[in-house]
């Protein structure tokens, strides 16, 4: 598995993990004054499978965290991701814990 990078594209609103050039994936959200809404992350289908939505949602959130910026996963997957990785959960609001049962 490589290492891609990073790219906060604002005029798409969405984050996209990169390798050469090439979209992998990427996690759509809306701004909502200090908090980043993750509405929907996908993978392209043929690079499914190799971790990468594990990476990017990896990158978002440690990008998130860096402004100092709150989450609203409304993506299931990047509420799954949080689940399974409890450093992040202080990135939600308590409000937003119980809602999406964090």
């Amino acid at each position: 598995m490589s290492n891609p990078a990073l790219r906060n594209n604002q005029d798409k609103h969405r984050y996209e993990l990169i390798d050469d050039d090439q979209v992998l994936g990427y996690a759509e959200y809306n701004m909502m004054g200090d908090a980043v809404m993750f509405t929907h992350t996908e993978i392209a289908s043929e690079h499914e499978g190799k971790g990468y939505g594990s990476q990017l949602a990896q990158k978002a959130l440690d990008d998130v965290r860096s402004q100092h910026k709150q989450v609203m996963p409304v993506c299931q997957f990047i509420t799954a991701y949080i689940r399974r990785h409890p450093d992040y959960i202080d990135l939600v609001t308590p409000d937003s814990r119980r809602a999406f049962k964090i």
